[in-house]
C-alpha cells in the first residue's frame, strides 16, 4: 500500500481551525491558558512538554486563567527565506513532490516585504540580483536570468504582529481590496505554461532557423523557440513567447528542418492548479498558522498580577463552572477565589489547606494571590472543595476563617488541550503585557 498525503490538507485544516472561533453557528471557543507558579527542577531549562494524559491533568491543577482567543488572532505563515546574495534558489516545477519539505525555498520575502515565487533558476545557479518589479499580471526576470512571479505584500500591520525571524505571514484576498495581491490574483490564468527546462542539449544544431519547438497538450497557445550554444551547436535554452492557458499536461518536441540537429529533449513546468498567484495559501505550502494574543496585566480586573507562570497552553471548549455550558467570557479565572478574615498573612506561593494537619486535610492548595487589605486569597493546585472553616498556611502559620468562597471560572478537565508550553517564568505586573506568538504546524 502507498500513501500520500497532499500539503492541501495541512493548508486546509489550518485554514478551519482559523475560522472556527468565528463561524455563525458553532463556533470554537479557544482559549490560552497560562499556569505553574512552582519552580522547574531547572528554572533555566524548563521541562520538556509533552501530549501526555498526565500533562493534560498538570496543565488543568496549574492554571491561573486565561484569555479568549479569536479568529483575528490568527493568520497563516510560511517559512522566512529573506532573499539573500549569491543563495542558490529552487525553481517552482509540477512535477517536483518535495516542494513543500523543509528548507524548500522556492520563493523569497524581499527587503520591501514582498514575496516572490521562483519560476526559473538559471540551471540552478545562485541569485545575484534581488527582485523589485511589481507587475501582477507578467513574470519579471532580472539580470541574472531567474525568473520571478510577484504573489503579494505583507503588510506593514501583518508584519509587526504575525511574523519571526522564522516565519512571515500571509493572507488570501477574497474581495477587491484594491492592493496589489488582488490584482494578482484577478489577472491569473490557468494553465500556462512559464517555463520550459532542457533536460538534452541535443548535438548538431546550427541553424537556428531550422530549429523549432512544438508543444502539444491539453491547452492552447503556447508559442516558443530555442536559443542555441554556437560553440557547442547544442540547444540552450528554450524561450516562451506565449504562455498558453489551459494545460495540465504537454510534451516538448524539438525539430531540426535541416536534418543535421539531433537528440535535444525538453520537459514544460505547467502552473499549479488556478495559476501562479490564484491562492498562495496553497500555492506557498501555508500549512502553518501563528496566534498572536496578549495578556493585558490584570485583563480588566479579572486575572492576578502578583505571581508568575511557567505554562501556556491552547483549549478549546471548556465547560463554565456549571459543567454543562461552552466558556464564551473574553478571559477567565481559574483559582478558588477565598475571602478570609482573622489576622496574620500568608505567604505567595505557599501552601494552605483546611483540616487537622496538612496530610490529613480535606482542602489544599498553593496560593497565587494574596490581597492582605481585603483578606482575599487566590488558590491554585488545589484537592478537595473549600468550606468556610479556618484556612491554614503552612509556612506562616496564619490562620484565617473563610468566610466566602468563588469557584473557578471553568470545570476542570473539560474541552480539548490542543497545545502546550513549558517557558521560562515570567513574572506579572500590572504596567506589563506578555505577548505570545504561537507557531502550529498542521
Amino acid at each position: 500500500m502507498s500513501i500520500a498525503t497532499f500539503i492541501n490538507m495541512r493548508v486546509h485544516n489550518a485554514e478551519q481551525f482559523r475560522l472556527a472561533p468565528s463561524r455563525t453557528t458553532g463556533n470554537t471557543s479557544l482559549y490560552l491558558t497560562f499556569g505553574k507558579v512552582d519552580s522547574w527542577a531547572n528554572d533555566a531549562s524548563p521541562d520538556t512538554a509533552n501530549t501526555s494524559v498526565a500533562t493534560q491533568n498538570e496543565i488543568w491543577y496549574n492554571m491561573i486563567g486565561g484569555k479568549r482567543i479569536f479568529s483575528g488572532d490568527m493568520v497563516h505563515v510560511i517559512p522566512r527565506y529573506d532573499w539573500t546574495a549569491n543563495t542558490k534558489y529552487i525553481a517552482y516545477d509540477h512535477m517536483d513532490s518535495t516542494l513543500y519539505n523543509p528548507n524548500t525555498p522556492f520563493y523569497v520575502i524581499t527587503a520591501d516585504n514582498n514575496i516572490y515565487k521562483c519560476i526559473a533558476n538559471a540551471n540552478s545557479s545562485n541569485s545575484t540580483v534581488e527582485p523589485t518589479s511589481i507587475n501582477p499580471a507578467t513574470l519579471t526576470q532580472t539580470s541574472d536570468g531567474y525568473v520571478w512571479k510577484y504573489m503579494l505584500t505583507i503588510s506593514d500591520s501583518d508584519l509587526m504582529r504575525f511574523s519571526t525571524k522564522d516565519y512571515v505571514p500571509i493572507r488570501q484576498i477574497d474581495v477587491d481590496d484594491g492592493s496589489l495581491q488582488w490584482q494578482v490574483q484577478d489577472s491569473v490564468v490557468a494553465g500556462q505554461i512559464n517555463s520550459i527546462l532542457v533536460t538534452n542539449p541535443g548535438t548538431g544544431y546550427t541553424n537556428s532557423n531550422n530549429v523549432s519547438v512544438d508543444i502539444t497538450g491539453d491547452g492552447e497557445s503556447i508559442a516558443a523557440t530555442a536559443t542555441l550554444n554556437v560553440i557547442s551547436n547544442t540547444i540552450s535554452s528554450i524561450q516562451i513567447s506565449d504562455y498558453g492557458y489551459g494545460y495540465t499536461y504537454a510534451n516538448v518536441t524539438i525539430r531540426d528542418a535541416g536534418g543535421v540537429g539531433q537528440n535535444a529533449a525538453a520537459r514544460a513546468i505547467i502552473s499549479p492548479i488556478g495559476g501562479h498567484g490564484s491562492n498562495p495559501l496553497y500555492e506557498l505550502g501555508s500549512g502553518y498558522l501563528m496566534i498572536n494574543t496578549t495578556l493585558k496585566n490584570s485583563e480588566g480586573g479579572v486575572l492576578p498580577i502578583s505571581n508568575e507562570y511557567r505554562q501556556i497552553s491552547i483549549i478549546a471548549d471548556p465547560l463554565k463552572n456549571d459543567g454543562a455550558n461552552v466558556s464564551t467570557n473574553l478571559s477567565f479565572l481559574q483559582t478558588h477565589t477565598l475571602t478570609t478574615i482573622g489576622s496574620g498573612s500568608y505567604n505567595i506561593d505557599e501552601n494552605v489547606y483546611q483540616g487537622a494537619t496538612y496530610d490529613t486535610s480535606f482542602f489544599r492548595g498553593k496560593i497565587v494571590s494574596w490581597d492582605s487589605a481585603n483578606g482575599l486569597v487566590q488558590v491554585i493546585n488545589t484537592s478537595g472543595t473549600p468550606t468556610s472553616q479556618s484556612l491554614v498556611g503552612v509556612d506562616s502559620s496564619t490562620t484565617r476563617f473563610v468566610t466566602k468562597i468563588v469557584e473557578p471560572d471553568l470545570t476542570r478537565n473539560t474541552g480539548q488541550i490542543f497545545y502546550v508550553n513549558n517557558i521560562l517564568p515570567i513574572t506579572r505586573s500590572i504596567d506589563q503585557n506578555e505577548d505570545f506568538k504561537i507557531v502550529i504546524k498542521f
